[in-house]
């Protein structure tokens, strides 16, 4: 499962690339073919902060 950070219809092929950015300490992706980002949940390593 992944949660999208920045999404935008792929107007290329899609592809996967890892850019050297992490948000809960998982890797953030890249997709250069549309710049969509996104993480996989369950590559978090950092607990998410209780809403308040």
């Amino acid at each position: 499962m992944n949660r999208y950070l920045v999404t935008y219809p792929c107007q290329d092929a899609c592809c996967t690339i890892t850019t050297d950015r992490t948000v809960e300490g998982a890797p953030v992706y890249l997709c250069p073919g549309c710049d969509s980002e996104w993480i996989e949940l369950d590559e978090r390593t950092e607990p998410v902060p209780d809403p308040e």
